[in-house]
């Protein structure tokens, strides 16, 4: 994991978990702290998980979407404790979408 990545959600939880405990004089909540890092949005995004298999390993990709439109996908192996993804390029998401969604999201969520 890169580092910087990992030392920006280890400073985030703590901050969070500081901004918990702290008890305030008129007992703001913790979103009315000053500390309080408010969300410049929050965002609903549907996955899609296409199961290629399972059982002593688990394989597939997954497919992410906001608004009906393809934003990016992964191919991942998970197995026994282990998980890893690699992110697919345009070329490769585009197949992916095309042969198991049939290009048309919203007519695979119609027949989930």
């Amino acid at each position: 994991m890169d580092q910087e990545v990992l030392k920006g959600l280890q400073d985030e939880i703590a901050n969070i978990k500081k901004l918990s405990t702290i008890e305030t004089e008129d007992n703001k909540p913790i979103q009315e702290q000053e500390e309080f890092r408010e969300p410049l949005s929050i965002e609903k995004e549907e996955v899609y998980k296409i199961l290629l298999s399972w059982g002593g390993g688990e394989d597939g990709y997954k497919l992410t979407f906001k608004d009906n439109d393809l934003l990016r996908g992964v191919y991942y192996m998970a197995n026994w404790g282990t998980y890893n993804e690699i992110e697919l390029n345009e070329e490769e998401l585009n197949l992916i979408y095309d042969i198991y969604l049939y290009s048309d999201v919203e007519s695979f969520k119609n027949n989930l």
